[in-house]
């Protein structure tokens, strides 16, 4: 991606000197996309002033994203090797999901244990205490959250000997599908990125890789980045 072209917003064009000079004294506190946009600001006012730490934050970041750094965010890491790259699920996100899956299960007993002591409550025919009857409404509603945690397990059988590698100009992928580890290999131009509901997903033909939030741009250029080192260049 173009860096000039995430410039361009105009997001302190109302700001004053002085406003901006503040925010320049905060600017580790800004998003980084308000930090290139701060000096952009500042530049198309030819206002003189000492913005070396900016300028150091954004030189930082935007290497860690030329290195993949970044990918870290959504669970993965990648190892440069003298013939290519090897993207793997970090091992933080597989106990992270392994964790999800724990604590999903605890929580959806619990609401289990919720809905059969308000079914306990009913059939007996006693007469109904007002806070009992709440706290088992409230605990039978876990069952919902339990299976939001749940996703987890779908992405540790997903993600179980994940491999995204690039040599000699081809793409080979291991990822499972339908519980069965596949190997897939490709040309590199199959490669490619696409916005859907907000999310950022990378696939390889018709088959998806991973994905990120569409509207981080430090996660936006991880990926293009992270094409363009497997030898898919983005315009």
């Amino acid at each position: 991606m173009d860096v000039e072209s995430l410039q361009a917003k105009g997001m302190y064009s109302e700001k004053s000197k002085n406003e901006l000079l503040e925010l320049l004294d905060q600017h580790r506190m800004l998003t980084f996309e308000s930090q290139l946009e701060l000096n952009t600001a500042f530049e198309k006012r030819c206002i003189a002033v000492n913005k070396s730490g900016l300028e150091a934050t954004i030189a930082q970041k935007l290497e860690e994203i030329k290195n993949l750094d970044y990918l870290t965010d959504f669970g993965f890491s990648a190892q440069f090797k003298e013939d290519g790259i090897v993207v793997t699920r970090t091992t933080k996100a597989l106990l992270t999901d392994s964790i999800s899956v724990i604590v999903g299960l605890l929580v959806f007993l619990t609401g289990i244990y919720g809905i059969a002591s308000l079914v306990s409550m009913f059939m007996n025919g006693n007469e109904i205490n007002v806070f009992s009857l709440a706290i088992n409404v409230a605990l039978a509603s876990l069952v919902g959250t339990g299976f939001i945690f749940f996703n987890g397990l779908k992405r540790l059988f997903d993600y179980a000997g994940f491999s995204l590698s690039n040599r000699d100009g081809a793409i080979t992928m291991k990822k499972r599908f339908d519980l069965r580890l596949e190997e897939i290999r490709e040309d590199a131009s199959q490669l490619f990125l696409e916005t859907e509901n907000g999310e950022l997903i990378v696939r390889l033909r018709e088959r998806r890789v991973f994905s990120s939030n569409a509207e981080n741009l430090i996660q936006k250029m991880t990926m293009e980045q992270l094409l363009k080192t497997l030898g898919k260049n983005q315009e």
